[in-house]
């Protein structure tokens, strides 16, 4: 059974959006499961994706960086005292040690490249910017926490999933400490963000991939889905209000085909005509 780890920043209560092309909407009623897209995937819309400020990254470069340089301290006492005939081992030793660095590299960024996330946008109301960005002719299912954790409890993958509310953060920030760098849940690599993208006001799944103990082999990002109960996911299904008759009629087909209740479905109301307001002056 998949296992879901709440974070203290969010609430059950929490309501969450998500706004979905219509395409993107049909695949969730139809596959019955929330997609969760690697990192890698969102590098041209945010580059830094993956990425925390430079005074957190020098931290965590850090650990490899000191054992490395004890490692080569360790390597010249003992050149000191060994025979020449010793100096070849020690020299590929040295040759090995020194390709730590760029792997541990190539490592952070793999894994952060890997990390797998399902995204969302807390929020009490809908959101006119939200709109704009993602669903323009499409719709927005609105959920909450509590539903997710409901919608999950029938799955057997044995995901491990954690959510948690993104923190923004000013990269530029000169006094950061690598403690400003951790989101109140605890969480850094996927779960940090510049603050240009406060406005999303984003939270988070993220599955993090598979590896061996130990293991420095670097991994092909890849999506997975998780299964989940479509009735207890959905509390509304909005469709947008800059979408068109067609459409509407397309998203409400689509939700009878998928046994989605259709009192839940409604068109937005954000660009209805306002002149009811001056009824006042009756």
């Amino acid at each position: 059974m998949t296992t879901l780890i709440v974070g203290k920043s969010l609430r059950e209560t929490d309501i969450l959006w998500r706004y979905l092309s219509l395409d993107k909407f049909i695949d969730l009623v139809e596959s019955k499961s929330l997609f969760f897209a690697p990192l890698a995937w969102y590098e041209k819309t945010d580059p830094f994706e993956g990425y925390l400020p430079r005074v957190a990254m020098e931290a965590m470069a850090s650990v490899s960086i000191n054992a490395r340089d004890q490692q080569r301290e360790t390597i010249e006492a003992l050149a000191r005292t060994l025979p020449e005939a010793a100096s070849k081992d020690l020299r590929r030793i040295q040759d090995q040690l020194d390709a730590h660095i760029p792997t541990m590299r190539a490592l952070h960024k793999n894994i952060a490249s890997c990390l797998m996330v399902n995204c969302w946008y807390r929020s009490e109301h809908e959101s006119e910017g939200m709109w704009g960005l993602y669903s323009r002719a499409g719709v927005a299912i609105r959920t909450s926490v509590g539903a997710i954790k409901s919608a999950l409890t029938d799955e057997r993958q044995g995901h491990v999933i954690h959510a948690g509310a993104i923190k923004y953060i000013d990269f530029s920030n000169e006094s950061l400490k690598p403690s400003d760098c951790v989101t109140e849940d605890g969480h850094l690599i996927g779960m940090v963000k510049r603050v240009a993208y406060a406005h999303e006001n984003e939270v988070r799944m993220y599955i993090t991939r598979e590896r061996a103990k130990g293991s420095l082999e670097l991994q092909e990002p890849a999506p997975t889905r998780v299964p989940i109960s479509v009735a207890k996911l959905l509390e509304a299904v909005v469709i947008s209000p800059f979408a068109g008759e067609l459409t509407e009629r397309s998203v409400r087909a689509v939700c009878r085909w998928g046994g989605v209740d259709g009192n839940i479905v409604a068109k937005s109301n954000l660009l209805d005509n306002c002149e009811h307001l001056l009824d006042v002056y009756k």
